[in-house]
């Protein structure tokens, strides 16, 4: 055993008090996030400085319009001369809208951005949209100390059509030409229809996809111009011919089928299915397209919500073998119908109508997937002329499912 020679004690209050005094600043610098520094007889406590928060969304209110909550570079679409308001999220990003440098164009059309101030720990600004219709682009200045950076925003202001109401149909003027007319939805003879009359509405607000605007970016895969119909035909051998011709200019944009295919794409991602793109065969058309090539008195597509969409990877226009059964046929869209249902029933978008579709023929696209954001439950299968059930009967049993 070995011993250690006698050390006499040390005295308590030379080592006890300086211990503690020692416990107590080392408190001080972790709990209270303050340094303390000696200077002569007294000591001088400064505060760190606070660590700046980043933003990370807006949440846009406007008047009759669902709260969006938007990203930097996405896209809002708002009337013309609409007021609405900006919240930064998350509580305490601090910063305020200003026009893009270089440009007036948002005062100079009688756009208003007012001074952002700070409520409830969020910093808000109100601001009212310009009313010359076209696309804006905002600038968001972060104003945390240092951290002064500059996200974007896209604002597509949109005009206001003329609607004409003679008897049970409604003419729908845009830039004063007529693009058809509306049928009274109370008057429907499919009973779902007349139970949400309210949800037919004719649209009240277009934009023009002319001057570039077509290319606007949507989201990761496709743009503004791809939510229109193309002029589509039959040749004289009965095959039909694909075109990228619009056969309008005109578009009542849908945030929430915007959402929604923005999701949908991510959600069949994540399920393994190749996904770069949808191509979008059919989309917004005008009452009078819609009654030229025979679609439903009550199409979704012209209240500019309802797409009719494939995946078609390597471009021979047929959907893609999704299931890898080596066929091209129903099974494939029903990949793509159950992936949106899930969504829907999860209440991440708004739900609506889902129809596959099966055709035959080497000129058809073989199944497409009709989706909507009608706010109504809807579900509907057809193989050329028959009628198929892919959904859980009990999620829909009603026999009145169409576009």
């Amino acid at each position: 055993m070995l011993y250690e020679p006698y050390t006499a004690p040390p005295r308590r209050d030379s080592f006890v008090i300086p211990v503690l005094a020692g416990m107590a600043a080392l408190a001080v610098v972790i709990l209270g996030g303050t340094f303390l520094f000696s200077g002569g007889s007294a000591a001088t406590v400064v505060e760190a400085p606070p660590i700046p928060i980043s933003l990370k969304q807006w949440s846009i209110q406007s008047k009759g319009s669902p709260d969006r909550r938007l990203g930097p570079g996405q896209v809002l679409f708002v009337p013309a001369g609409a007021d609405f308001s900006v919240i930064a999220e998350p509580a305490g990003a601090k910063g305020m809208f200003i026009e893009r440098s270089g440009s007036a164009s948002w005062d100079h059309d009688g756009g208003e951005l007012n001074p952002s101030r700070e409520g409830n720990g969020y910093w808000t600004q109100e601001a009212k949209a310009p009313q010359q219709p076209g696309l804006y682009q905002l600038v968001w200045k972060d104003l945390n100390e240092n951290a002064v950076t500059l996200h974007s925003l896209q604002v597509l202001v949109m005009g206001k059509a003329e609607a004409i109401t003679r008897g049970d149909r409604t003419t729908v003027k845009v830039d004063g030409k007529s693009i058809g007319q509306y049928l009274d939805p109370s008057k429907s003879p499919v009973k779902r229809v007349r139970e949400n009359a309210h949800l037919y509405h004719p649209p009240q607000y277009f934009t023009s996809i002319q001057n570039g605007i077509d290319q606007l970016k949507l989201g990761p895969d496709f743009e503004l111009g791809n939510l229109i119909a193309f002029k589509d035909y039959y040749g004289n051998d009965g095959k039909k011919i694909y075109t990228t011709q619009r056969h309008t200019d005109m578009l009542p944009p849908r945030a929430d089928l915007i959402d929604k295919l923005v999701k949908l794409r991510q959600r069949l991602r994540d399920k393994g299915v190749k996904v770069t793109r949808f191509w979008v065969t059919s989309g917004f058309r005008t009452p009078d397209y819609n009654k030229s090539i025979g679609g439903a008195a009550y199409s979704r597509h012209c209240f500019g919500d309802a797409v009719d969409i494939c995946i078609d990877e390597d471009g021979d226009k047929h959907m893609d073998d999704l299931n890898g059964d080596g066929k091209l046929d129903r099974k494939d869209g029903i990949i793509i119908g159950d992936a949106c249902r899930e969504l829907e029933l999860e209440g991440a978008v708004v739900p609506g109508g889902i129809g596959v579709y099966e055709w035959s023929g080497d000129e058809s696209v073989r199944s497409h997937v009709h989706i909507d954001c009608r706010g109504y439950v809807s579900r509907w299968g057809t193989a050329g002329r028959r009628s198929f059930v892919w959904w859980p009967k009990g999620e829909f049993s009603e026999d009145e499912g169409g576009d």
